[in-house]
Order: C-alpha cells, then sequence, then structure tokens
C-alpha cells in the first residue's frame, strides 16, 4: 500500500530508540510532565495511527483553529468505539494524559496499548478515588487531559452522560474542549474490510470552565453542564450519527423464548433487559469476547440451541452480575435494570431447564420497538 515500507522503516527506527532507552535506564527528570516511555510509545504509534487514518479510512477534521493555545484544558470527545483512543493519540497535543476502561478486562492489542501507552484506567462502575486522584494530579500538574464524557462505547441515549468531565471542570477550572468524532460507531468491521468508512472529526469551540455555587446545588449544575458540553458535541456529528442518538430514547425493547415447536416457551416472560443487552453490540461485547461467556445461545437469534446452553449462559451471567461484573449494568443501563436482569435469568434458567427436561431446543428472539415522538 502506498508508503507503507516509509511508514515500516520509521516504526523500526522508534521502536529500536525505544528499546536503546530502556536499556539505559532512562528516568525520569524533575520537570518532564509525561514518564519517556510513555512519551517514546506515542511517539511510536502517532505515525501508525495516523496511516491508518489516512489510507484505510477517509478523515475529515474540521475546527483545528479551536484548539486553545493556553493550558491545561480537558479535551471531551463523544465515544462510540474503540477507534476514538487511536484519534485522540493521533491528533491531541503530547502532553494530554488519555483516560480508558477499568472495569473489565481488556484483550490483545488493547491491554499491551493502554499498558504502553500510559493510559488512567478508571472503575466506572464505583467512585474510583484513586483515578480520580490521577485525574486530579495531572490537571494540576499542567497536563490535558482526555475524558470521554458518556463513559463508555455502550449504546445510549444523549442525556446518559456522566458528571465526571464537568466535575473535575469545576474542581481546577479549566475550560472543556468538546470534540465531535462521526462515522466511528463499528468502524473497525469496516476498516478490515477495506471499505474505507468517513470518519469526521470537529473540534469545538472551549466551553468555559464549569462554576458551581454552592454544595446544594453541585449535583444539578453539574448534569446541566455535562448536558451543555453533550448537546454542543451533537450539533457537530453527522446525520446519522444524531440519527442514533435521536432513536436511543425511543426504544423498547422486548425478548422471548421459543421452542422447537415454535411455541412461547415458560410463561410468556419477556426478557426486555435481556433483549436490549444482546440487542446493543458494544454492551455485549465485553461480557463475550474479553469475559469469554458462552453467550452464542442469546446472541444467535436465528437458530435453535440446545436448552441445556441457555441454562449455562445464565448461570454464567448471573454469576458475572454478581461477581467480577457486579454493578456493569447499574452504570450503563440504570439500577432498576440491573436489578430486573436477575429475575429474568432466573425465570431464563427454570423455562430451559424444563425444555431440557421435554428434548426440546430453544431460540432467544429479541426485538425493539419504537415509541411515537412526543
Amino acid at each position: 500500500m502506498p508508503n507503507l515500507r516509509t511508514l515500516i522503516d520509521r516504526l523500526r527506527h522508534t521502536w529500536a530508540s525505544l528499546r536503546q532507552q530502556q536499556t539505559q535506564g532512562t528516568r525520569l527528570a524533575a520537570d518532564d510532565r509525561l514518564p519517556p516511555r510513555v512519551r517514546r510509545f506515542r511517539a511510536f504509534f502517532r505515525p501508525l495511527a495516523l496511516w491508518v487514518e489516512k489510507y484505510l479510512t477517509q478523515t475529515t477534521i474540521t475546527g483545528l483553529e479551536n484548539l486553545p493555545s493556553h493550558y491545561p484544558v480537558i479535551f471531551a470527545p463523544n465515544h462510540a468505539s474503540t477507534y476514538d483512543a487511536m484519534l485522540l493519540i493521533a491528533h491531541l497535543p503530547e502532553e494530554t494524559e488519555l483516560v480508558g476502561p477499568g472495569d473489565f478486562k481488556l484483550l490483545f492489542p488493547a491491554n499491551v496499548l493502554i499498558a504502553l501507552g500510559g493510559i488512567v484506567r478508571i472503575k466506572r462502575a464505583a467512585l474510583d478515588r484513586d483515578s480520580l486522584k490521577t485525574m486530579s494530579s495531572a490537571l494540576e500538574r499542567g497536563l490535558n487531559l482526555a475524558l470521554f464524557p458518556e463513559g463508555g462505547t455502550w449504546e445510549k441515549q444523549i442525556s446518559d452522560v456522566k458528571p465526571g468531565v464537568a466535575y473535575l471542570s469545576s474542581l481546577h477550572q479549566v475550560p472543556i474542549v468538546p470534540i465531535s468524532f462521526g462515522g466511528t460507531y463499528r468502524v473497525w468491521d469496516k476498516i478490515v474490510r477495506l471499505q474505507r468508512p468517513k470518519i469526521t472529526i470537529h473540534f469545538g469551540e472551549p466551553l468555559p470552565p464549569v462554576v458551581v455555587a454552592d454544595r446544594k446545588t453541585r449535583g444539578e449544575t453539574l448534569h446541566r453542564a455535562s448536558m451543555a458540553l453533550m448537546t454542543r458535541i451533537y450539533e457537530s456529528l453527522p446525520p446519522a450519527d444524531q440519527a442514533r442518538y435521536d432513536l436511543a430514547p425511543r426504544q423498547v425493547f422486548h425478548g422471548r423464548v421459543l421452542a422447537t415447536n415454535g411455541e412461547v416457551a415458560g410463561d410468556d416472560t419477556d426478557f426486555s433487559v435481556l433483549a436490549e443487552l444482546v440487542s446493543k453490540p458494544n454492551l455485549v461485547s465485553p461480557l463475550h469476547h474479553n469475559a469469554k461467556l458462552p453467550l452464542r445461545p442469546l446472541l444467535e437469534h436465528e437458530r435453535d440451541h440446545a436448552a441445556a446452553d441457555f441454562v449455562i449462559a445464565a448461570d454464567r451471567l448471573q454469576h458475572a452480575f454478581s461477581g467480577e461484573y457486579a454493578g456493569y449494568l447499574d452504570y450503563r443501563l440504570g439500577e432498576a435494570k440491573a436489578k430486573a436482569v436477575h429475575g429474568e435469568l432466573a425465570a431464563l434458567r427454570g423455562l430451559a431447564l424444563d425444555a431440557h427436561q421435554r428434548g426440546l431446543r430453544l431460540r432467544f428472539v429479541p426485538r425493539v420497538e419504537y415509541e411515537k415522538e412526543a
């Protein structure tokens, strides 16, 4: 492909330099803001990210004039794909602390990239004081911070914004730069098929630091500021990305389990939370791909599966939501749905056991309806 040899030579040179400096035991100087290993890795990774952007996508960048000349600031993009992190490394100033997920196990190469890239991992399902201190320390040392106000890539409505960006802005009195990433939802599927998807990046005008008048109104103030930020991001997104946000609050999910003969299995329970979970690829992916949970019976809607497979899937999900992935759905779908899913899993297990004893195979069928706009 064009300039591939040049890119490879450049990466080899950077990698050799990185290894040499590691061998020499390079230490962090007192006035350095990012560790040398992080600087070296990003210098190694940035040309690769720019090459992918140039030759494997059709990327348009606007609003560069809005980048501030004085730092620190908080860069706040919308988040629909792991590809977004690569865009941050490629286009943000070097002195930027990046924030990523820390509430589930990452797979290769994401785990290596996050470790070498010096990305702060936060436990999103709980108040992670250690990560909060790290982010605050970065701003205090004059570093920029890149933080996703939505909290993650799962499919959501625009009002499902977290207060972290607004809180840090108010705490350290730093402005917020909204960034609109368009076309990145499920973009890796298109990249690996060499479809050269259209990507847009827009840097919006900086928003002033959030001011909290008193502690009684802090929650309301932070939510209002967070919604203003997401609205600014939304306004600069392509129509297709805006439509995904517009449709989300109107979605109503339903799920049924059908037996071999086509009849509804069990007592006609509506597995609405499970239907939402498996209908949103980014939401279910950490459970299926990262945690390796046996979810094929719930994900493969076009064919029947052994009833015993549904028992196993229900048991493993129940165990995950009570253990390693406790809080996973609370943070993403809210407490009410997180509680409801345990009842649905118990009902699924019960009807699957009954179907197994009767020698029936089962199929999970989710569907989504759209409420009329008000």
